[in-house]
């Protein structure tokens, strides 16, 4: 099955948006705040304030992501803690304009612009948030979810618990002569739907694949095309829910589409400018932070510095990955056979934990990114031996080599540490949603989730919602697996969820 448009994810649509409104509402309360001191615009006040007032304007909508601002499912529920933010983020403003104005004089903003100027963003931002919170809280579509299975009725389940509340209408039609055993509302078979007068009452129909495969519900389902719903197949639904892909409803065709979605000139060009000009910033910028490294290591353990590792780069080539040591040298002759990373936990000496913790052992791999060898961003290079064992038990495993490996990367920020081949599967479920939707937004929006990670000292809970949702896909598994059923219905089953 195709589709013949490409689809952006709506929470990188909504994020970009919404980090474009609050960058731009900081430019327009320093003109505005010009306008007030001196009684006229001048374009002399805004090219002598433009550096501090371009540091300022990226900085708020950063600190507002970071604070989960723009992310619908991990919105503060409350004023207070969304206040919090807020004035987090005014003060930061605050701080940028003028450690800006310190290092570049002539940047300097006077005080009564700067009081203006706040004045009028203050408002500004509650009134933008205000309204965005408010047009969360309103019903905004009718969903039809197509079931013809029992994997498809647990789906649409986890499907209602996230839009249920938010839909004007959410219900299922029935495909294949199923019969609900769920307490879902029901609105009918495919045959009486047909027998409707307004069929095209539903904005969205989710989907899976394999129902463009049955006749009758692919006529259905072009009907309800043609009277203006979007078809919206279940891994986009899951990518705008949980921001990743469950390997159960991916196929060749998804992998396709996949391919052709990416920003291919980004990648291709702007993607490696970015990384040698980030490399050479960051190592510069952290020089400090890297020699206390090295001093730490020295002080805890003997032996080298630094750390090499063969990994699995770009299409599976070996690259030497370089990394602060934090364990433990082996002795000579000691066994070194490829392992998970948290099987040598014992090995990390109690300094080499602290450098973990705050990624200061990650600095050296800037030499990577410099070598062309790693990205800044991208899925995280394993060793070669686990990559062969992952391909031969996780499908589409290997589809994660066909870019460049990265520092960072969307499964790092979203999933916890793990240490077994079920983990290295849902890390892959992001991996994919990175490699469909890599760009420069979702880059930039990978490093400010790092940047969250590090000042909260390495924790991350993950995505607790997709967890569940996995969790009933493996129940699913179970349950098949205790049935009498064929091995050719499970597998039809399995491939239909």
């Amino acid at each position: 099955m195709g589709f013949g448009f490409q689809r952006q994810s709506k929470h990188l649509r909504w994020a970009g948006l919404l980090f474009l409104a609050d960058f731009l509402l900081v430019w327009i309360s320093f003109l505005l705040g010009i306008l007030i001191r001196f009684e006229a615009f001048s374009w002399e006040k805004l090219m002598d304030y433009g550096p501090g007032v371009g540091v300022a304007s990226v900085i708020l909508p950063s600190v507002l992501y970071i604070g989960g601002l723009y992310s619908p499912r991990h919105l503060p529920k409350d004023w207070l803690s969304h206040s919090r933010w807020l004035i987090v983020s005014i003060v930061a403003v605050l701080a940028a304009v003028l450690v800006t104005g310190s290092l570049v004089f002539t940047s300097r903003v006077g005080r009564g612009v700067l009081l203006a100027s706040i004045v009028i963003l203050v408002p500004l931002l509650l009134l933008r948030h205000w309204l965005v919170m408010h047009r969360r809280k309103q019903r905004m579509h009718a969903l039809l979810c197509l079931v013809a299975g029992e994997a498809d009725e647990r789906a649409a389940a986890k499907l209602f618990e996230y839009w249920g509340a938010r839909a004007k209408t959410f219900g299922i039609v029935l495909g294949r002569g199923y019969q609900a055993t769920s307490t879902l509302p029901v609105m009918g078979s495919i045959h009486e739907m047909k027998r409707q007068v307004n069929p095209g009452a539903f904005d969205i129909v989710l989907v899976r694949d394999s129902h463009f495969q049955d006749p009758e519900m692919a006529a259905f389902l072009r009907g309800l095309r043609y009277e203006g719903a979007e078809i919206l197949p279940l891994s986009d639904a899951c990518e705008d829910i949980y921001h990743a892909v469950p390997l159960e409803v991916i196929t060749d065709a998804w992998l396709f589409r996949a391919s052709t979605q990416s920003q291919l000139f980004y990648i291709r060009k702007l993607k490696r400018f970015s990384d040698i000009f980030l490399a050479s910033l960051f190592l510069v910028l952290l020089s400090p932070f890297l020699g206390i490294g090295a001093l730490l290591v020295k002080l805890s353990s003997p032996g080298p510095l630094i750390f090499r590792q063969d990994r699995a780069g770009r299409l599976g080539r070996p690259i030497t990955v370089l990394k602060l040591r934090t364990m433990h040298v082996v002795a000579e002759g000691g066994k070194r056979d490829a392992k998970w990373a948290n099987e040598e936990g014992d090995r990390i000496f109690p300094l080499g934990r602290f450098l973990r913790t705050f990624r200061i052992d990650e600095i050296p791999q800037l030499i990577n990114v410099l070598r062309g060898e790693m990205s800044f961003v991208g899925p995280r290079p394993e060793q070669v031996s686990i990559v062969e064992e992952l391909s031969r038990r996780v499908p589409f495993y290997r589809e994660r080599l066909l870019i460049q490996p990265g520092i960072t990367g969307w499964a790092q920020v979203n999933y916890p540490y793990g240490a077994s081949v079920e983990d290295a599967a849902r890390k892959l479920e992001y991996d994919l949603y990175y490699m469909k939707h890599m760009g420069i937004f979702l880059d930039f929006f990978i490093l400010l989730e790092t940047v969250k990670i590090i000042l909260c000292g390495g924790r991350r809970e993950g995505d607790r919602d997709y967890l569940e949702f996995r969790e009933d896909f493996e129940k699913l598994k179970a349950e098949l697996n205790r049935t009498p059923e064929s091995a050719e219905e499970k597998q039809s089953v399995l491939m239909s969820s």
